[in-house]
């Protein structure tokens, strides 16, 4: 009987009975163990190809499949490593191509400075804007990320806007601009004849693929955000949104860009000069700005008003001034940023959303629909009465009283001379007189419900279930 101890890696002590050593390799000692081994693995080991095996763990990546089949103990041993396409994972895991962030169109200079220029369109926006604009159309420069925003009242404005930022692009930062990248909206259209006569080269985007003109799309919401924090900051009305967007732009122009190199902003990009960020101030924020006061030596020399912004193509701000409710733009302004607005009713009232004026000509409207029914009622009886003589004058006898169907109770009591509320005091005396037949009962007003108001006959367009319903309350009534 012979004992065998490994005592190296390489080498084994054989020890026999008599107690005598010998020493020989490794190899030699245990060639025929591995190969006993193995073969009794090999019994317990399943062969699987690739393929076979990827359909079986439920359709995973292949370098997924074939790193757990060549982990030590598991049971599986591959026969083939081809990786065919998988027609089922086609159908059930396919997405779109990766986009490449550099360039989605061929020969596209996005390097150079106006060599891509991106331009979409958002809206209808509501409300509309003070100037009744409703959409927006930014330009923005693939090198720089310098953008520029345009109010439109229309789509179709698109090709007037671009043929102004072209000029005012290319004349201020003296470069060229190459490529227009645009999606294919209709609006784009009328571009093209523009783009050939200064050769610029067109690009457009996939109708479902947002990533081929991602710059001009993510654009909007950046601009949009800041406009937004801007507009609430500052309590003025959403139909300022138009000016917020504006000097939204005019400060992501001048504000670090972490896509620029170093995080420089795109000014700095396109000028080489550190923007000066001394004249950028709070949007809706008060100041005074001069008022020429003509001859009028007593008449102010400023009025209380809000910076609602600054363009690149301005050197003035523009103001809003409650008061005259118009924008200004003046260089002539004091920035006071610790002004107490209630020191000025017209600016608080602004600020808080509710405009003297406005309010004002609101109650006027309001009155004037009170007065509204109550004249027309006036009129009606004049018109009735008149209409009594004549057919007394050919003796025909009229029902007294006659009535008048009146289908609003606030202007019944008013006609009547109940009324307490002091509305009636708006009312021309002239329209007064009813009151006088109706107490001499040679008038009886009547209340009516309005849907079943018969002057709607002759009035209103009508569904034709209620105008033969109504035409039947004339008939009965006649």
């Amino acid at each position: 009987m012979r004992i065998f101890e490994v005592y190296r890696c390489n080498k084994v002590l054989m020890i026999d009975a008599m107690g005598e050593m010998t020493t020989e390799t490794r190899v030699n000692a245990v060639t025929e163990a591995v190969k006993a081994a193995s073969e009794s693995l090999a019994d317990a080991v399943t062969e699987s190809t690739l393929l076979e095996l990827h359909k079986r763990l439920g359709h995973i990546a292949y370098d997924t499949v074939e790193r757990m089949a060549d982990t030590p103990g598991s049971g599986i041993r591959l026969t083939s490593r081809e990786r065919p396409n998988c027609l089922t994972c086609a159908h059930g895991k396919q997405s779109k191509n990766n986009q490449s962030k550099k360039d989605t169109g061929a020969n596209a200079p996005i390097d150079k400075i106006g060599g891509v220029i991106g331009s979409d369109i958002k809206g209808p926006m509501t409300p509309r804007d003070r100037r009744g604009n409703k959409y927006l159309i930014n330009f923005i420069d693939y090198s720089t990320n310098y953008v520029r925003v345009f109010l439109a009242k229309n789509k179709a404005d698109a090709t007037k806007e671009f043929e102004h930022f072209l000029v005012y692009f290319e004349k201020r930062f003296n470069c060229r601009i190459h490529v227009l990248r645009t999606d294919g909206g209709k609006e784009y259209v009328n571009v093209d004849p523009f783009c050939k006569e200064t050769g610029v080269r067109r690009q457009i985007s996939e109708r479902e693929n947002q990533a081929s003109n991602g710059k001009a799309e993510r654009m909007h919401r950046t601009v949009l955000n800041v406009a937004r924090c801007m507009l609430f900051a500052s309590g003025l009305p959403l139909y300022f949104w138009g000016d917020a967007v504006e000097y939204a732009a005019f400060v992501l122009n001048r504000t670090s860009c972490s896509a620029n190199p170093k995080r420089m902003s795109p000014l700095e990009m396109l000028t080489g000069k550190v923007p000066n960020l001394s004249d950028i101030v709070m949007f809706g924020s008060p100041c005074t700005a001069y008022r020429d006061p003509g001859k009028k030596a007593w008449k102010s020399r400023a009025q209380v008003g809000m910076i609602v912004g600054k363009n690149d193509e301005t050197k003035g701000f523009k103001v809003y001034l409650p008061k005259d409710r118009i924008v200004i733009t003046t260089q002539h302004i004091k920035h006071v940023e610790t002004l107490d607005s209630k020191q000025n009713a017209q600016l608080q009232a602004q600020l808080e959303r509710e405009d003297p004026e406005l309010k004002k000509a609101v109650e006027e409207r309001e009155q004037a629909a009170e007065r509204k029914e109550p004249v027309a009622a006036s009129h009606t009886t004049a018109r009735m009465l008149g209409v009594i003589e004549c057919l007394k004058e050919i003796g025909i006898k009229v029902r007294v009283p006659s009535l008048l169907h009146v289908d609003n109770q606030a202007a019944i009591a008013q006609l009547k001379g109940e009324d307490t509320t002091g509305h009636a005091k708006h009312i021309d005396t002239r329209h007064k007189f009813v009151k006088d037949f109706v107490k001499k009962k040679v008038l009886l007003i009547n209340y009516c419900e309005s849907k079943k108001m018969r002057a709607d006959v002759l009035t209103k367009v009508l569904p034709a279930p209620r105008l033969t319903e109504l035409r039947g309350l004339v008939m009965l009534s006649g």
